[in-house]
């Protein structure tokens, strides 16, 4: 049996063409492996490799380290020392400086307060007050007034915390504090204090 075999023969620029194609695609193909990556390409590709890691916890781990390494690195708050104020109204004491006592005594309750010691924080907030009176410290007397006032309220004694208000109010006129006196005149407002009583110091 006798097989015939077609020849197709491509003559000239064309069949010079079509013996390089195979060559020129080989040359694209090597000059594509060793061209360097550009950061769009590099980025796709790093975007492909954490996501087929599990790129959700590798950058929890990266953000945790690094707030390990920020808290690390930040100075630590020092707490502040506590003030002993027993001590400096002893020194005041001790120089006699009346001036400085009201505002020490005011200090104490202050902190006495802080520490939900009312009991003993009134008691020093009534002696500030004997002490700001002999100087005449009418901006101590009403800052204490306040607190006594606020202590008296919280105790469920409103008529004692209303004539705390009214001794502060007076002062805050006084004093033309204005915006003291205003805030004193809406807390008396707000629990009925009457407005024209005559009171003693205590």
């Amino acid at each position: 049996m006798v097989t015939f075999v077609t020849a197709i023969e491509i003559s000239g620029l064309a069949g010079k063409l079509l013996l390089l194609l195979p060559l020129l695609v080989l040359l694209a193909v090597i000059l594509r492996q060793r061209r360097p990556q550009t950061p769009q390409n590099k980025s796709r590709t790093e975007s492909a490799a954490l996501r087929a890691i599990g790129d959700g916890s590798v950058q929890s781990e990266v953000a945790i380290s690094e707030q390990a390494v920020a808290a690390s690195s930040e100075p630590r708050p020092e707490h502040p020392a506590a003030i002993d104020w027993n001590a400096r109204i002893q020194a005041a004491e001790a120089a006699g400086d009346k001036g400085a006592l009201a505002g020490l005594y005011l200090s104490l309750a202050k902190d006495e307060i802080a520490h939900g010691r009312t009991s003993t924080a009134a008691d020093h907030l009534r002696t500030s007050v004997r002490h700001a009176a002999k100087p005449r410290n009418p901006a101590i007397i009403a800052e204490a007034r306040l607190e006594l006032a606020e202590l008296a309220r919280a105790a469920g004694d409103l008529t004692t915390a209303c004539e705390h208000w009214q001794i502060a109010r007076s002062l805050f006129r006084e004093l033309a504090k204005k915006s003291d006196l205003d805030e004193t005149e809406r807390l008396m407002q707000r629990h009925g204090c009457p407005t024209d009583w005559v009171l003693n110091d205590f």
